[in-house]
Parts: structure tokens; C-alpha cells; sequence
């Protein structure tokens, strides 16, 4: 039995150190670098795990800050020419009108 109790031991100890340096590991390689990353201002990727520079969209289009769209749509929301959709209870009472003279023709 005194076998047994120290080969338990023995394998309980070595799994408790494999979890700690795995965890360890893991700090080292992950958190620790994507903690000083974002500290730095920076932007962590993940996939790569690497510390990203994050540049405004107008550093890269030489385009001045409150240009409007070259599309000339709104950056809020659709053009005024855009069909409007209909609400729900309309769709509804349409569809009810169509389908009621349909049923009578059948008989």
C-alpha cells in the first residue's frame, strides 16, 4: 500500500507543476505582452501576437478629418431617395387583402 501512496503522490506533484508552467507559459507568451501592447496605446492581434500601430483612416487616405463620403450619401444613414419600408402591421393587412380575394375564387 506505502507503493501506491507514493507513486499517487509522486504523480499528483509532477501534474501540479506541468499545470503551473503551463500557466506560467501562458502569461509569458500572452497576457503579459498583450498587457504592455495595449498599455503603449498600441492594438494586440491576437493571431499573430503581435503589437499593432493604429493609425486614423485619414493618415492613410490623405483625406482631411469631416470630408463628406465621395458616394455623396450621408455617412448617418441612407439617401432621401431610398424607398422607405413599410411597417409591419401595413405588410401585414396587405397581405391579409391579397389572400382574402384569392380564397373566394376558389369556391
Amino acid at each position: 500500500m506505502n507503493k501506491t501512496i507514493n507513486r499517487l503522490k509522486y504523480i499528483f506533484i509532477g501534474i501540479f507543476f506541468l499545470a503551473s508552467a503551463s500557466v506560467l507559459a501562458y502569461h509569458m507568451m500572452w497576457v503579459w505582452p498583450k498587457d504592455r501592447c495595449e498599455k503603449s496605446g498600441g492594438a494586440w492581434a491576437g493571431k499573430w501576437m503581435k503589437c499593432a500601430t493604429v493609425y486614423p483612416i485619414e493618415t492613410w487616405t490623405r483625406r482631411p478629418r469631416g470630408t463628406p463620403p465621395l458616394n455623396g450619401q450621408s455617412a448617418d444613414g441612407p439617401t432621401a431617395d431610398a424607398p422607405a419600408k413599410a411597417a409591419p402591421a401595413e405588410a401585414d393587412q396587405a397581405a391579409a387583402a391579397t389572400a382574402a380575394p384569392a380564397a373566394t375564387e376558389k369556391k
